[in-house]
């Protein structure tokens, strides 16, 4: 019983240090999950970060889309060309045998009419 005495004799001389002491207790609690979550400025500079990263996926899935475009339009452009060849060969042969009409053919396959 002393003991407690004694300790309760030197809280009531010295009240700042327990006050002090229970004030950092409870403002670390209160203020911990601020201090989890960062100043404004470092929320913001993450947000940012977050949307910079979405913003190149996207630009990236675009440049995929546009590669993908481009290799299907290539794809169909050969296979075009290689029916327009062979209807044009598919012509020539036909006027093979008249000399005249194949010089006009040739003349206008020539000239891109």
């Amino acid at each position: 019983m002393t003991k407690v005495k004694a300790f309760w004799t030197w809280t009531k001389q010295n009240w700042k240090i327990p006050v002090i002491i229970v004030g950092i207790i409870l403002g670390w609690l209160l203020f911990r999950s601020r201090r989890e979550k960062g100043t404004p400025l470092a929320q913001t500079k993450v947000e940012l970060q977050a949307l910079e990263a979405a913003g190149q996926a996207r630009a990236k899935e675009a440049e995929l889309g546009a590669a993908q475009a481009r290799a299907w339009v290539e794809v169909r452009y050969q296979v075009e060309l290689k029916a327009l060849d062979n209807k044009k060969a598919a012509q020539a042969k036909e006027l093979r045998d008249d000399p005249a009409k194949l010089a006009a053919f040739l003349v206008r396959a020539g000239s891109g009419q």
